[in-house]
């Protein structure tokens, strides 16, 4: 047996590694000729990722074990009760088979998505349009965000672009050095931005401001790791009085090789929610979200609550029974999860509670939830290894998130895997999804500067 250590000193291992949209590459993203996650080229690959400083993660793990290694610093999450019972199994939503690749190409260049409900597989009216052209990006490449004023920003991997109508037309602009990561927009229109800087157990939690739509950034604040973690950012949202939410993840996770495969071996680590109420000068932290749980987003119901979509992705640890990778019907070995989870908070983001598990399939793997004024609660997903083509599925809630409904929308086409979008809602609760899309092949390489990103202006 070959053995051999390493730190997986950046990243969530919720997924290998984790890397937020708009700013890395994630390393299970599959070339035409390989075949499963975890496999000996893939380790190859990830650790050549880890040293290319354009492919840094942003984003950290998290640990079940009994006895979490968390630094003095940093007390533990408290571990909520994971909820494994789903209201619904997302493998045939709707009482029909997820469609053909011809069918989904043929509305990808429609104007319109597909809807199944009930046994039937309908046309739902959509309008849709393209993006500016990023030659840097990928199709994770994507986050969405909306002003106090209505104007909405897509944040790609060099460009922003700036829709002033409800996302019909687009204009974009080069986005200045020092900008990558994800930002929010204060009411006055300036952006606050986190991301993360440095390398290894060196990588920090860093906040910079921006006046002019992110063309130059200046320094805002910092989150300090405690000794031996790094730190990524998740997500960050403007709560109703102006404050920030931002959810914020530190973890030391060390993995060791066996056989070629990844094998967790010590180390810890989880997502935080931190609060800032003077524009992101400075950062308390509330309490721990989850571990284990990575990128994902988060929006606010009628109602004040909170509801982030998080990535649950982990290896198998202690304790888990020998068959719970069957079970999840995972493809990876030695790794049991890699699903949509939900949390909710009802005290403005303070604490968190109601971990429950969203998606059935391996690989529906990162959610974004939209909350409509009547307590409607979408969450557009990603789905990478089928049934059927990847791309981006919207799931429906019409209690805040309680339950959910035998039924989805398909809203775009793509032949890579692990494909994203970003999603807000407009006036008059209709949804404005964007999608990243290529139809070049499924590897990192094959996808650069062969990414295209749709806006799709819809209703559920």
């Amino acid at each position: 047996m070959k053995k051999q250590r390493f730190v997986f000193v950046v990243g969530v291992v919720s997924y290998l590694v984790i890397n937020f949209a708009v700013s890395g590459y994630e390393t299970d993203a599959r070339s035409d000729d390989s075949s499963t996650v975890g496999s000996a080229a893939e380790v190859k690959l990830a650790r050549g990722k880890l040293r290319q400083k354009r492919r840094r993660i942003k984003a950290l793990t998290g640990t079940q074990v009994d006895a979490p290694s968390f630094d003095s610093h940093l007390q533990p999450i408290h571990r909520m009760k994971v909820i494994t019972a789903p209201t619904v199994q997302t493998d045939r939503l709707g009482g029909v088979d997820v469609p053909a690749g011809e069918v989904l190409k043929k509305m990808h260049a429609g104007q319109y998505i597909l809807h199944a409900h009930g046994g039937k597989l309908t046309k739902v009216p959509a309008v849709k349009g393209l993006l500016p052209h990023d030659p840097d990006a990928h199709p994770q490449a994507i986050q969405l965000v909306r002003g106090a004023d209505g104007t909405v920003y897509a944040n790609l991997a060099s460009i922003i672009c700036k829709s002033t109508d409800g996302g019909r037309k687009w204009t974009s602009h080069k986005k200045g050095p020092r900008g990558t990561g994800i930002f929010e927009v204060l009411d006055d229109g300036s952006f606050v931005l986190v991301g993360s800087e440095g390398e290894g157990s060196e990588t920090r939690v860093v906040f910079r401001k921006s006046r002019d739509e992110g063309r130059t950034w200046q320094a805002l604040s910092e989150i300090p790791n405690p000794p031996g973690y790094n730190g990524g950012s998740s997500w960050i949202t403007r709560r109703t009085d102006g404050s920030l939410l931002a959810g914020i993840s530190h973890g030391n996770s060390v993995f060791e090789e066996v056989d070629g495969k990844l094998k967790w071996k010590s180390g810890g680590g989880g997502t935080w929610s931190y609060l800032s109420k003077d524009k992101g000068q400075t950062w308390t932290r509330l309490s721990g979200i989850h571990d284990w749980a990575g990128e994902g987003g988060v929006d606010q119901t009628p109602s004040g609550k909170f509801v982030a979509a998080l990535r649950y992705q982990r290896p198998t640890l202690p304790g888990d029974a020998p068959d719970l990778e069957k079970r999840n019907h995972s493809i990876s070995s030695g790794w049991p999860w890699k699903n949509v989870f939900l949390a909710d908070s009802d005290d403005q983001g303070h604490t968190w509670k109601n971990f429950r598990q969203l998606t059935t399939v391996f690989g529906q793997t990162r959610g974004v939830p939209v909350a409509l004024s009547d307590g409607t609660v979408l969450v557009i997903h990603d789905t990478r290894y089928g049934p059927g083509s990847p791309g981006s599925r919207a799931m429906i809630s019409r209690d805040e998130g309680r339950t959910w409904q035998d039924e989805v929308y398909y809203l775009d086409f793509t032949t890579f895997t692990g494909s994203y979008n970003g999603s807000v809602v407009l006036d008059d609760d209709l949804i404005l999804s964007v999608v990243g899309s290529s139809q070049a092949g499924n590897s990192w390489e094959k996808v650069k500067d062969h990414t295209d990103f749709y806006a799709i202006r819809w209703k559920p």
